[in-house]
């Protein structure tokens, strides 16, 4: 039997970092040892400079490439039923020859007179060309220039009654030869422009085009022309040939629906759209039944079901009630607070969709008559429905509005965006939040659903799995609809998290923890660290970046006030600590003269607060040994005196359930009332209670909620369903430093981010943080306050004596494991095309900055060559009796360096681009092709093989007389490799560093046999297999 172990894990966006700890028979029990530790490292599929994720430049690539598929298909089509009804001839020079009709006069002259089947031909095949803009709401809404052009297409149809011309096309020969217009309005092209403008001393983009056509301007032009020469021609223009060619001018495909994610409690249901009134409405009752009035006392009461009914009321005709305007509406004092209420948050917000609705300018007050099915009827349909027209007509039917409002309403913009919930779940929840005012929670379980505690089906069974499975087959609620489709690959058949970072990174935890289960058995415990960025959306990480650097902003104006205070303006001689103090004293009151210690009442000025001898100290609300809480909300300043009488008590033990001289706790509450919510709320009598919320610190601190750690934590606790919990990184980062392992490089304290390794000795830390240990801590923290110490700890006990030892070995033995990536897909050239002379010379045209000329520009570029077979005269042929090439692509990447071995036994490198790759599969076929790129015997040149090296590829070699395992960071298509040490991070940015000497390891391909190398693998827990040195 394998000894019992805790599995640590440091998640983040790139990399894992374990380790495991044997455990001992104690109860409960103890680590004693570090076994082993390792890193795997990984792409978060995401641009480095964007964050999009990588694949969003491959889509944008497609869409063009479709984009242009479609209009040559959609040629084709109409060429090809043009011919087949008798319009066009047969004969591709009778075709050609009818290029010199010009289409706009035929369009106008086919409204009145007869046109021969090949003019009409002619016609049609131009309007095809170009049929018009056809709107899609959905996609439309967030286009820059949406506006723009629905502006142009009612300013052209406007045009076009004002010239009393019967066609968009009439129109057009009618604008190109009217020789009275300005020569710049005679155009027939959508031109773009936009140009800066001043509004109200602002500036602003003007976007406009000279025109736009829509698709709907197109179908009615292409029946008037059909309408007409029927008359005049029934024989040739039949209902079928009418049918043909409007489908081949006019058909369309729909979009694909993008499916909402599942719902949290019925996950076999789609989310429910925000913008429905129903999904409002749910959110409005969660919010008011949670909302409490804040006593003199501090304490916390419920709102009555009048109170509560009343507020709702207000709420659903507006988008939002002001607390004060709350206040006056429940009749409650203006001294009177909410729990919600503080300097960020004034307002509540209300039901947005009913607010916009009941405008006059859509459905006025008649939308609060509706009933709410009815109003998530419509809601649903302006969601949903992407044809204007069509939601035009369902409006004017299904309401009775007019034309004219029923186009606003169809242009109205809505909350966007899903809840969690679908429509049926708020459906059953949505009657008990309305039956009294009860919780979230209580609602949840009283409409028959589980708590949310219990969805984990590893908790909820108990079972334990011999393996994690992909996460998408368990955990449904978390990823989208997958096809159920018992042959396609679990990705596609169970579906998959959207998030391109979680969904990676789930799947490299499932390969780290299935390999480490397969060489050490079950893990007896679980604990997760997870990183922030991880834990985080784009948007919630833009947030994070914009708080990050209001308060740095708030820090510097707070150095230079201290430094102007106390350093004669010096900001160097600024420390931490004061900077800490002064945002502890900006918070005891938006007053300077309020500016209180908040148990004595004595006025703290700036020269005391900055000075070591006035007593004036950092104090804990809640004491830390109970709470861990070492934040800024949990902290305040306060009178030496005070803080040593208060000890390790709340507020309300030491100076409200006792009577203490000198000390009153009811002026004390009212100087708390002055402080932020988050710290106000910790000195009422229940204020350890509010925090805590019936659970301790530990409790809180192992299971934090947000998104992908708790992705993270149910998909572990299917293997460990009992003892799997994850812990805050600050938490981490404090224990690291007492125990003295950010040294373990030398770097006299400085975690060294430079080197992957880092990762595991994170991943030590976090296996050894357990409950007896963080109470431990607390202890050491109270000790050294007790002491009157600056620092909470100075010298924390090690786990055991040999713990640093053991986690030094553990390190120095890591074998870093990257992520292969050996596709041979990718960018195949860059996107500028070069022109090739018959010289050799390379040349394209560039826009001259200066004069705003396209010029050109003349290299000697190494280019991928194209030619063309279209026109085989136009070009020429070369010696070899092929088409000449007469364009160009610079080559995009390399896919790998085949390493083969000359007549002299020597190696020499041959260089394979990205563009060969993808040529070996088009010329041999995808199974075929793939067997040639992945030989590990024969090179694509058909040498006898030594070793195909790609990015990212580990080659173990003798460096400065030892024994190396480097990295392949890149390759040049003159044949040089560019190596680094597996463990070497931040490698670009380092490189680049002049101030370093940091740089790449760089050879060819023959140097390499002389060094003994070869092509190795590690696995993904950190095993190499080394197949050995072949000459």
């Amino acid at each position: 039997m394998k000894s019992p172990y805790r599995l640590a894990l440091d998640l983040g966006t790139t990399s894992i970092g374990w380790a495991l700890l044997r455990l001992n028979n104690e109860t409960p029990p103890r680590p004693t040892a570090v076994i082993k530790a390792g890193v795997r490292i990984f792409n978060s599929g995401r641009d480095a400079k964007t964050e999009a994720s990588l694949a969003v430049a491959r889509r944008e690539a497609r869409a063009m490439r479709r984009r242009r598929d479609r209009l040559l298909k959609r040629k084709a089509r109409m060429m090809r039923s043009l011919i087949e009804h008798g319009f066009f001839s047969k004969n591709i020079a009778e075709r050609k020859a009818l290029e010199t009709l010009n289409p706009y006069a035929l369009r106008a002259k086919g409204l009145d007179e007869a046109l021969t089947p090949a003019e009409f031909a002619r016609a049609l095949f131009h309007i095809n060309q170009r049929r018009g803009f056809k709107s899609n709401r959905k996609t439309d809404s967030g286009a820059s220039d949406t506006g723009a052009l629905k502006t142009a297409i009612g300013v052209l149809r406007q045009k076009i009654n004002d010239t009393q011309c019967r066609t968009v096309g009439e129109h057009l020969h009618k604008r190109l030869t009217d020789e009275t217009l300005p020569f710049e309005e005679r155009t027939v092209r959508a031109r773009f422009r936009q140009k800066t403008i001043q509004v109200d001393g602002k500036n602003r983009i003007d976007k406009s085009y000279d025109l736009y056509i829509d698709r709907q301007m197109i179908e009615d032009e292409f029946d008037a022309l059909w309408s007409a020469q029927a008359r005049l021609n029934p024989t040739q223009f039949t209902a079928k040939a009418y049918a043909d060619l409007k489908d081949a001018l006019l058909f369309q495909r729909n979009l694909k629906p993008v499916t909402p994610g599942r719902c949290t409690l019925l996950p076999d249901e789609e989310r429910a759209p925000l913008a429905l009134p129903s999904v409002q409405r749910a959110r409005m009752y969660q919010e008011v039944n949670h909302l409490r009035v804040l006593t003199s006392d501090l304490q916390e009461q419920a709102l009555s079901l009048r109170q509560r009914d009343d507020l709702i009321v207000a709420l659903e005709a507006n988008s939002k009630r002001t607390f004060t305007q709350i206040k006056k509406l429940l009749g409650l004092g203006g001294s009177v607070t909410f729990n919600f209420e503080d300097e960020k948050r004034q307002d509540f917000k209300g039901n947005t969709t009913n607010a916009i609705l009941s405008n006059d300018k859509y459905f006025g007050a008649t939308w609060l008559e509706l009933t709410e099915s009815f109003q998530d009827e419509i809601v649903t349909q302006l969601v949903k429905e992407e044809n204007e027209a069509k939601l035009i007509r369902w409006l004017m039917d299904k309401t009775g509005v007019n034309e004219a409002t029923a186009e606003h309403i169809a242009n109205v913009g809505l909350p966007e965006g899903y809840g969690s919930l679908s429509a049926k779940a708020i459906a059953r929840i949505l009657p008990e939040l309305r039956k009294d005012v009860v919780t979230y929670d209580k609602a949840v379980i009283a409409a028959g659903f589980d708590h949310h505690s219990h969805l984990n089906p590893s908790k909820s069974t108990g079972e334990i799995l011999p393996e994690l499975p992909y996460y998408g087959e368990p955990l449904q609620r978390f990823v989208g609809f997958g096809t159920n489709n018992l042959n396609d690959v679990p990705e596609r058949r169970y579906g998959k998290i959207a998030n391109p970072t979680v969904h990676i990174g789930l799947n490299q935890i499932r390969i780290v923890v299935n390999a480490l289960i397969k060489r050490y058995g079950h893990p007896s415990e679980v604990i997760i660290e997870v990183a922030r960025d991880l834990k985080q959306s784009k948007v919630q990480r833009d947030e994070e970046q914009k708080r990050q650097a209001s308060n740095q902003k708030r820090n510097d104006r707070i150095r230079s006030d201290i430094a102007n205070e106390k350093f004669n303006g010096n900001q160097e001689r600024v420390k931490h600590a004061d900077i800490q103090k002064w945002i502890l004293w900006e918070e005891l009151s938006f007053d300077i003269i309020d500016r209180r210690c908040p148990y004595t009442g004595i006025q703290i000025s700036a020269e005391m607060l900055l000075s070591e001898t006035s007593g004036v100290e950092i104090e804990h609300i809640l004491p830390y040994k109970r709470t861990l809480d070492d934040s800024l909300n949990n902290k305040t300043l306060s009178m030496r005196a005070a803080n040593r009488i208060k000890g390790n008590q709340t507020p309300w033990e030491a100076f409200g359930a006792k009577q203490v001289a000198d000390f009153d706790y009811k002026g004390i509450l009212q100087r708390a009332e002055l402080m932020p919510k988050n710290k106000r709320y910790r000195f009422a009598p229940d204020g350890y209670e509010q925090w805590s919320k019936g659970e301790d610190f530990l409790a809180r601190a192992l299971n934090d909620t947000r998104y992908l750690s708790r992705v993270a934590h149910e998909y572990l606790a299917l293997i460990c369903p009992q003892n799997t919990r994850v812990i805050p990184g600050q938490m981490t980062a404090k224990l690291r430093a007492q125990f003295g392992l950010s040294s373990v490089w030398g770097l006299e304290g400085l975690k060294n981010r430079n080197d992957h390794r880092h990762h595991a000795v994170d991943a030590c830390v976090i296996g050894v943080t357990d409950q007896g240990l963080l109470q431990r801590f607390a202890n050491a923290s109270a000790s050294a306050k007790a002491l009157q110490l600056e620092k909470l700890v100075e010298k924390m006990p090690d786990p055991w004596p040999t713990f640093r030892e053991h986690v030094q070995r553990a390190i120095h033995y890591i074998n870093v494991s990257h992520k292969p990536d050996h596709s041979y897909e990718g960018q195949m050239h860059e996107d500028t095309a070069w022109g090739l002379r018959s010289d050799g010379v390379t040349t394209r045209r560039v826009r001259n900055l200066d004069t705003g000329q396209r010029d050109r520009e003349y290299k000697n570029r190494s280019v991928i060559p194209f030619n063309s077979t279209r026109d085989l005269n136009r070009h020429g042929f070369d010696e070899d009796g092929e088409v000449k090439a007469y364009k160009g692509y610079v080559g995009g990447s390399n896919f790998c360096m085949d390493i083969v071995k000359n007549a002299k036994g020597k190696w020499e490198g041959e260089i394979v681009s990205t563009f060969t790759a993808y040529q070996t599969i088009r010329q041999y076929g995808n199974e075929d092709g793939l067997k040639r790129l992945r030989s590990k015997t024969v090179s694509l040149s058909g040498k006898p093989l030594v070793m195909r090296l790609q990015n990212g590829d580990i080659v173990k070699m003798m460096v400065d007389e030892r024994w190396c395992l480097m990295r392949v960071v890149k390759m040049d298509s003159d044949g040089k490799m560019y190596f680094i040490e597996h463990n070497e991070a931040n490698v670009n940015s380092r490189v680049l560093d002049k101030t370093t000497d940091f740089n790449y390891l760089r050879k060819n391909s023959s140097p390499l046999q002389k060094l003994q190398a070869r092509r190795v693998s590690i696995s993904p827990i950190g095993e190499v297999s080394d197949p050995g040195f072949k000459e």
